[in-house]
């Protein structure tokens, strides 16, 4: 039995540090494919707790807006994040969470976000559906969602980063996050409406995410018994591992990196309301090891440690399965060597972020060399 215990934050590396292994049977493609359905369920139920936690926060703020309030609603998202980023880990392969037509994942965590479909935004005090009482006399979930996209696909009304701007509001600072104020939900005009928005998209939020994590369930999900039926092994291990390469390359290095980079704008950033874009980096990279060694920390403190694709690499070719370590490990060191803010890294720390994209490209290659060994043949896009 493997064991590991470890600390988020901390380099992931820890990972192999600690790994020890008992004699036990040679792991098989679908223990590790089991494994997997098993830390996809219990990561999705994390997330799902977190923003109840956030449901809770802003429901009490709602009933009495305080400064206070607002601030324990912040970091309430803010701590829900780290589950759900972990969950980024099983997307881009048409699973529950991307495929259509439910579109669930532009539900959940969509962006790059145009707040002006939202609410007021700097130069238009009028904007958003949250000020336009002729064309929305109501704020509804249905209303919102009939909306949402309907402009383009920066026309993003619900998920975390709805949330987030609602919570923050723009950001123009170079030392701080959005400034919104609570007062937006007390005295400032529309301030009822723009509380029912904010309790209908969190509401709203964790529906979506339970409609996900009802496809996993062990017991009754349907994608569950087609992921996990006997013979279906190598069709479920080359959609793992394309998920991780994607997700490595095309949105983690490209998207969320390379574009921000380059624009130097720091709307196009990932979580730009809260500034808490670094984070999202970091909790990316750990569910990607997270699935590779088979592995997953639960948010109350409990850790699942079962086979992984190390296990399976280790037993054709001992030398790529460490070099897909250090592969790990190096894009962890540099995705955590990013200044944050990441507004201000894109513009101060461009060599440290470029140290980070060139090292996840580097992880994506290196996924495509272990797949190789497992007789998988990947072709990793250069965007999804």
């Amino acid at each position: 039995m493997k064991k590991i215990f470890y600390t988020a934050l901390t380099c992931a590396s820890l990972f192999t540090a600690c790994k020890t292994d008992d004699a036990t049977p040679a792991t098989t493609q679908r223990d590790v494919v089991l494994n997997y359905a098993t830390i996809v369920s219990a990561s999705y139920a994390d997330a799902i707790t977190g923003v109840q936690a956030l449901k809770t926060a802003v429901d009490a703020f709602v009933k009495a807006p305080s400064a206070t309030g607002l601030a324990a609603c912040q970091k309430a998202w803010i701590d829900a994040r780290p589950a759900y980023l972990q969950t980024e880990a099983y997307r881009f392969y048409d699973g529950p969470i991307d495929a259509e037509p439910a579109g669930l994942e532009g539900l959940i965590n969509s962006w790059p976000l145009d707040e002006a479909y939202i609410d007021y935004v700097d130069g238009d005090a009028n904007s958003g559906m949250i000020n336009d009482l002729k064309t929305y006399p109501t704020i509804t979930k249905d209303i919102i969602f009939n909306a949402n996209g309907s402009e383009g696909e920066t026309d993003v009304r619900v998920g975390y980063h709805a949330i987030e701007f609602l919570l923050w509001g723009q950001d123009f600072y170079a030392t701080s996050a959005g400034q919104r104020t609570f007062t937006d939900y007390t005295t400032a005009k529309n301030a009822t409406r723009r509380a029912t928005y904010l309790q209908v998209v969190t509401n709203a939020l964790i529906e979506s995410l339970q409609a996900v994590a009802t496809q996993w369930d062990s017991k009754t999900g349907t994608y569950y018994a087609q992921f996990t039926k006997v013979g279906n092994e190598t069709t479920a291990l080359t959609s793992i591992l394309l998920g991780l390469g994607k997700l490595t390359k095309g949105e983690l290095s490209g998207e969320r990196m390379t574009v921000v980079l380059a624009s130097g704008d720091q709307e196009d950033e990932h979580s730009c309301f809260s500034d808490n874009t670094h984070n999202d980096f970091i909790y990316d990279e750990l569910g990607i090891y997270n699935v590779y060694l088979g592995r997953y920390k639960k948010t109350d403190g409990t850790t699942i440690d079962g086979a992984g694709f190390d296990d399976l690499v280790k037993a054709k070719n001992a030398t790529q399965n460490t070099a897909m370590i250090a592969k790990l490990d190096a894009a962890t060191t540099n995705i955590n060597a990013i200044p944050k803010p990441f507004d201000q890294a894109i513009l101060n720390s461009k060599t440290t972020v470029q140290a980070a994209i060139k090292s996840l490209r580097e992880q994506s290659d290196q996924l495509v060399l272990v797949a190789k060994e497992l007789g998988i043949n990947l072709n990793v896009p250069e965007k999804n």
